[in-house]
């Protein structure tokens, strides 16, 4: 048997948009033994189990396979990441083949389409990724000064309607925006800096238009800028990532309290994992 355990991630981290995104201490973790099929061929993990050999020319193996999943489907904090990785990385177990991570990050990325998600699952951390004639990387880690908390609610939005909402063409004033401020977000983070992350997390490229999908989080917004916080929403959404500084526990309270009246959010009080996806 093969057990691997992927961290939840959180994408785009404002204006990063699909280029950015940070591993959390929330996971998947998947069981592989040789057995009878106990899934569809359509099964996500499956079928990346499947790329996997197809891509190098191998027999696949029959295999079953179990999941522990404690991180939501359809909820921005990349459950379809986790799966891919699991199924990519189980495959290079069972052939033998032993390719790196970074070979890994390629396969998972052809699959998912953008690194965004799959970057940070893989290697942990906070990633900063492109895809050119490669897939390129730049991690860092997260500072212990910034707390982070995910607001989930108990509806799902797809990732398919939320890029729906996003407009094609886009005025160049706001192409700037973004990218201005997306190169510091991530020294904002690994330097703890939170006035300076603060002032670049805003985006103007996606989440004025997912936002509108979400279902309070007009409230939410008003409660963080209030005592000091930073929101953005998790990936497509309907999750909402808060950062705040660490000793800035009324904000943590008056979410907690909103979140508890309103009935349908919880709110996950969550570290940045840094070591990524692992063989248990």
């Amino acid at each position: 048997m093969i057990e691997i355990k992927v961290p939840a991630t959180t994408a785009n981290l404002g204006p990063g948009y699909d280029a950015m995104g940070m591993a959390l201490n929330l996971y998947n973790t998947f069981r592989f033994s040789e057995g009878e099929k106990n899934y569809s061929n359509d099964n996500l993990i499956y079928r990346s189990f499947k790329y996997f050999y197809d891509k190098y020319n191998l027999e696949i193996p029959e295999v079953s396979i179990e999941v522990d999943a404690d991180v939501p489907r359809s909820r921005g904090l990349g459950s379809s990441a986790t799966c891919i990785v699991a199924g990519i990385m189980a495959a290079n177990k069972f052939s033998g083949k032993n390719i790196d991570k970074y070979e890994i990050l390629k396969l998972a990325t052809e699959i998912e389409g953008h690194p965004d998600n799959v970057a940070p699952a893989i290697f942990g951390g906070l990633i900063t990724s492109v895809v050119s004639d490669e897939v390129y990387i730049a991690r860092e880690n997260v500072s212990d000064d910034l707390s982070i908390m995910i607001l989930v609610p108990d509806f799902e939005l797809s990732t398919e309607e939320a890029r729906k909402v996003v407009p094609t063409n886009i005025n160049i004033k706001d192409a700037v925006w973004n990218i201005s401020r997306a190169v510091l977000v991530a020294k904002a983070f690994s330097t703890g800096d939170f006035e300076m992350l603060k002032a670049v997390s805003e985006d103007k490229l996606h989440e004025p238009f997912r936002k509108e999908l979400i279902n309070g989080f007009d409230i939410f917004e008003n409660i963080v800028k209030e005592y000091n916080g930073i929101i953005n929403i998790s990936g497509a959404g309907p999750s909402i990532l808060v950062i705040c500084k660490k000793e800035n526990e009324h904000l943590k309270v008056k979410l907690k309290e909103k979140a508890e009246s309103l009935r349908n959010w919880k709110v996950l009080e969550l570290k940045v994992d840094n070591i990524g996806s692992i063989y248990k």
